[in-house]
């Protein structure tokens, strides 16, 4: 009877206990996946697993110092989910490419996006994404891109004469924002039929939302996908969340200009058709009435989709690749005259066409340098449909493997010397295929991967026939990346000094 008066005065404080040990419990409960697999891994934290921590010290130098520690397979959890992590390029073979019906699909928080999201090419899921690379495929294709020349073309031009400008005003080169500038109106031109110089006129309706959109754009909502990671129940709250408050404005402001493009291309009927990006999607769309076979028919959000991840995708690996080959080719001017002299025996003073280019094969390894050392997206993930066994390690079924294309790439099993800049490698052709992951690998490899390829090669070739980007004492070797990012974005402006060629050539 005394133990039961005693238990009766803090019946409160007793089941305040036991709930605080049950959610305590929650928080740890899925976190014996890979060592009752046999699977070695850092220790997580309740609730966030090891997503914090990685999140922090970004991903490539957490990645490589548990490598150190685990080897270059291991177990670790991203919130509440088992995520497996290799830089193993025969199991990177089996996820990416052997096994690809298993592990079709990405791993992440996308389900707490807007639909317009979600249909993303990157992000579909199942048949819908099988269904929309089927659509897209075809817009990729040799004689569409020839069909965009005289749209890249153009911007070429314009941002020759914008960098030539800046150099005769004895300013150095924001090389992100002169880039970023010229792959903006790429797009505009390629995906939405619109000619915009986006380094003058700012007030261009397409530029300023779509710099509205860029700048909010993963912001205000990335608390919101650890949350969703740690606590799953929550998912159905977070999602109204997203959808009232924190969705960025100028996602919608950009979506609106997307629907605003649409329908003035309705209105004009046949007279405003233009072979680009934006029409072939508008052709999909208006297949849903009548009777086309579903496999070539998209909804309109989905069409909405598409048009946004073509301009996400487009804009900012596109233009970090440049800035970031500009500042490789101040610190390199021996790599840099290879290029131009490469310039002058195969194509002379012909315009750079789709042709022309596809025969600068040393501008191409300098290019594929530029991404080994310094690729705009560090990491890729897929989610295993079912139980997996690959090399004697078990991924069990809605596991995630972690492709961490950053530390692969600068592996010096695979690369030699990964820290020095070394376009020959490429070029004498003397490394695995799946070990360079710029583009991805397998049948999700990106499919804007070839448009990317003739923009930055046509722009080069335009830029260093008029300039040279030199190396200054300011200038430094090696820059940090921000954390907290799957993107690789420098800590710093890179601001780098250039003369014009002729300029060059005298001394």
């Amino acid at each position: 009877m005394e133990l039961l008066s005693l238990i009766d005065l803090p019946v409160s404080l007793v089941l305040l206990l036991l709930a605080g040990f049950l959610f305590y419990l929650y928080g740890i409960w899925p976190y014996g996946v890979w060592k009752s697999l046999g699977v070695d891994g850092p220790k997580p934290s309740p609730f966030i697993g090891n997503h914090y921590q990685m999140t922090t010290e970004g991903v490539e130098p957490f990645i490589q110092k548990l490598s150190k520690k685990y080897g270059r397979t291991f177990g670790m959890y991203s919130g509440r989910f088992p995520m497996l992590v290799t830089t193993d390029l025969d199991i990177l073979k089996e996820v990416l490419v052997k096994d690809f019906n298993k592990f079709a699909d990405r791993f992440d928080g996308f389900e707490i996006y807007p639909e317009e999201v979600r249909s993303m090419l990157p992000f579909a899921l199942g048949a819908q994404w099988k269904r929309v690379r089927h659509i897209l495929t075809p817009t990729f294709s040799t004689g569409k891109l020839k069909q965009m020349e005289h749209y890249i073309q153009r911007c070429c031009i314009q941002l020759t004469k914008n960098i030539e400008e800046i150099v005769q005003r004895g300013e150095r080169i924001d090389v992100k924002r002169v880039f970023g500038g010229y792959t903006m109106d790429v797009i505009a031109g390629t995906a939405f039929g619109i000619e915009v110089n986006s380094q003058k006129d700012l007030d261009h309706p397409f530029v300023r939302d779509a710099a509205g959109f860029l700048s909010d754009i993963g912001t205000q909502d990335k608390y919101l996908v650890v949350l969703a990671k740690c606590f799953p129940f929550l998912l159905p709250f977070i999602k109204v969340l997203v959808k009232n408050l924190f969705q960025p404005n100028g996602f919608k402001t950009f979506v609106k200009s997307i629907q605003r493009i649409k329908e003035e291309r309705k209105l004009d009927g046949n007279g405003n058709r233009k072979p680009d990006f934006l029409q072939s999607l508008l052709s999909c769309e208006e297949n849903q009435t009548s009777g086309t076979d579903q496999m070539n028919v998209l909804s309109k959000v989905e069409v909405i989709a598409q048009a946004l991840i073509f301009f996400v995708a487009g804009y900012e690996t596109t233009a970090s690749t440049l800035q970031y080959m500009a500042y490789c080719l101040a610190l390199h001017p021996e790599v840099q005259d290879k290029i131009v002299c490469e310039i002058k025996e195969q194509l002379g003073d012909e315009i750079p066409t789709y042709e022309g280019v596809s025969k600068l094969k040393y501008l191409d390894s300098v290019i594929q340098e530029t991404q080994r050392m310094y690729n705009p997206v560090n990491a890729v993930n897929r989610v295993a449909s079912e139980e997996v066994t690959i090399k004697g390690i078990t991924i069990p079924k809605g596991a995630g493997v972690l492709v961490p294309i950053a530390n692969v790439m600068r592996d010096p099993e695979y690369f030699p010397e990964p820290d020095k800049f070394i376009p020959e490698r490429f070029y004498e052709g003397s490394i695995n295929p799946i070990s360079f992951l710029a583009f991805g690998f397998g049948p999700r490899l990106c499919i804007g991967m070839r448009l990317a390829q003739l923009e930055m090669k046509m722009s080069m070739v335009h830029v260093l026939r008029r300039v040279k980007f030199v190396k200054t004492d300011d200038i430094q070797d090696v820059f940090k990346i921000k954390p907290g990012s799957i993107l690789s974005i420098p800590d710093r402006v890179i601001a780098i000094k250039a003369v014009m060629r002729d300029v060059a050539a005298t001394g």
